[in-house]
Formats: structure tokens, sequence, C-alpha cells
């Protein structure tokens, strides 16, 4: 549960720094779009966010949702 909340947070994290930062959030000046895009790489691409929600849920309720 804990990796998966990391996961939302981070990407909360850098979207509330980014919206800070306003136009400099994707300058080359701060890491900011980076880490963004990093962040972004594992929510989506990777799945990570969907396949830990699956397998908590599954550790909570004892029902499969894939097979």
């Amino acid at each position: 549960m804990a990796k998966m909340n990391g996961c939302r947070v981070a990407r909360e994290c850098t979207r509330l720094a980014r919206e800070i930062l306003g136009a400099n959030g994707i300058a080359d000046d701060y890491q900011t779009g980076r880490h963004f895009c990093n962040i972004e790489a594992v929510y989506t691409y990777e799945g990570t966010d969907d396949i830990h929600t699956l397998i908590v849920g599954q550790q909570v309720t004892g029902i499969a949702a894939f097979e």
C-alpha cells in the first residue's frame, strides 16, 4: 500500500511543483520538468499504479481481479 501511495504522492508533488514554477517548471533551469516526465512514465507506461491497486485489492478482499 505504501508503494502504491508513493507513486500517487510523487505524481501530485511534481504536478504541484510544476504549477508553482509556472513556465519555469518546464525550463531546463529547474529539474521539475524532468521529474514530471519520469513520474508520468512510471504512472502511465509501466502501469505501476494499476498493478498495485489490483494487488492491494486482492490482498484486502481475497478476490482476484485477474487470473
